[in-house]
Formats: structure tokens, C-alpha cells, sequence
């Protein structure tokens, strides 16, 4: 399990440290809208303000998602990379996202008058690891399977509290969206929904799609 980690008090730390106040920038994306192109590698550390991103990577010619970054999160590893090149590039799927980015020789110059945060980007670097290695184990699962787990985080993670009060995910989260996740072909996720519909698990199999209180 994934704990929460403060990392807007490290971004409150870089926007007003002598050394990195005036080298940071903030900026809006939109729906649709790629941070990082592939085989793009950036020099920029990046922190998720607000909006849902995801990692993707081409594969027998199809784009899949390998990993969400929600509010919170802190992107752009491979920056610390001595490759040269990436395989995969990070798009917005939410409405709109606000972004902070820094470069690292910047990031780096700040921490070493504040070692105490190089704790905090070493943990969330592992942590991004850790999801990777959680993954691949998620690809080895039934397709039904995946499709729930994959539902069960994502409503863990974003879902949101509707007018009638009931936690329903974003109409973002679309069957091509399940699809490029759970590594499958978007006819294969309408079955699955349309089974865990019928089997009561999902309240609702169309966006924006509802599980079943019974399921919390």
C-alpha cells in the first residue's frame, strides 16, 4: 500500500528558495496534451498540482498505459537517466492539469541547503518503481480480473462524489482508456463491464462508470 507523501511542502520549499525561486515554471495542459513526447528525455523534475496523467508506451505498434500520475505525484525520473533516449511519453487524460516543473540541476542545488528532502524524492521515486513491479504482476491476471483491479484503484484514487453522493470515476476513465491500461482490446472491456454489470459488481458499466457500495 502506497502511503501519502507531502510533497506540496517540498514544492512550497523550491518556489521560495534563493537558489531555485526563479527557475521553476507552472503551466496549464489540457485534455489530449503530451508533457513528454516519446524518445523526448526531459532535464525536468515535474509535480502533478492537479489533472490525471498517464505513461505510455508503444507496443506491437499500439499505445498502452503503464502507469497513471495523479495529484500529488512527482514525474520525470529519467531525467536521471544515462540513457539517452525513452520509449514512452506522459499525456494528459484529465480535462485540464496544472503542472510544476523544475530542472534538475536547479532541484539539486536547492536540496543541498535542505538535505532533509532528498528523503522525500527518494521515496517517491521508489514508490514509482514499486507501482511498475506491481504492475507486471497485475498483467498476469484473467482479463476480468485486471479489469476489476484496475477499476478498484482507479476508484481508490480519483473517484469522485457525485450531486446523488455516490463515488463514480471520471468520465475520462473510458473503455479505451481500460483498454490501453489493462492491455486488451476495448470490445474485451465492454464484455467484462457488461459481466461485472450482470454480476452486480458495477453499479453502473457506462461513463461514468460506478462499482457497487457493496464492493467498499
Amino acid at each position: 500500500m502506497e502511503y501519502f507523501k507531502n510533497n506540496l511542502a517540498l514544492i512550497h520549499f523550491l518556489k521560495s528558495n534563493d537558489l531555485s525561486k526563479t527557475n521553476w515554471i507552472e503551466q496549464k495542459y489540457l485534455k489530449e496534451q503530451s508533457i513528454i513526447n516519446e524518445f523526448e528525455k526531459s532535464d525536468r523534475i515535474y509535480f502533478m498540482n492537479s489533472g490525471v496523467g498517464v505513461v505510455e508506451i508503444l507496443g506491437h505498434e499500439k499505445q498502452y498505459i503503464s502507469s497513471f500520475i495523479f495529484e500529488n505525484d512527482l514525474f520525470g525520473l529519467d531525467s536521471f537517466s544515462t540513457f539517452k533516449q525513452k520509449a514512452h511519453s506522459i499525456r494528459i487524460v484529465s480535462d485540464q492539469a496544472v503542472i510544476f516543473s523544475i530542472k534538475k540541476e536547479h532541484l539539486l542545488a536547492a536540496l543541498n541547503q535542505e538535505p532533509t528532502y532528498y528523503e522525500m524524492i527518494l521515496t517517491n521515486f521508489a514508490d514509482i518503481l514499486q507501482r511498475h513491479y506491481t504492475y507486471f504482476d497485475f498483467l498476469h491476471l484473467p482479463t476480468t480480473d485486471r479489469v476489476k483491479q484496475a477499476l478498484t484503484y482507479l476508484n481508490d484514487r480519483i473517484g469522485v462524489l457525485s450531486e446523488e453522493e455516490i463515488i463514480e470515476l471520471p468520465k475520462y476513465i473510458t473503455q479505451d482508456v481500460l483498454a490501453k491500461f489493462c492491455r486488451t482490446s476495448q470490445s474485451r472491456i465492454s464484455v467484462c463491464l457488461t459481466e461485472l454489470h450482470v454480476a452486480g459488481w458495477l453499479k453502473k458499466k457506462t461513463v461514468p462508470i460506478t462499482l457497487n457500495d457493496c464492493q467498499y
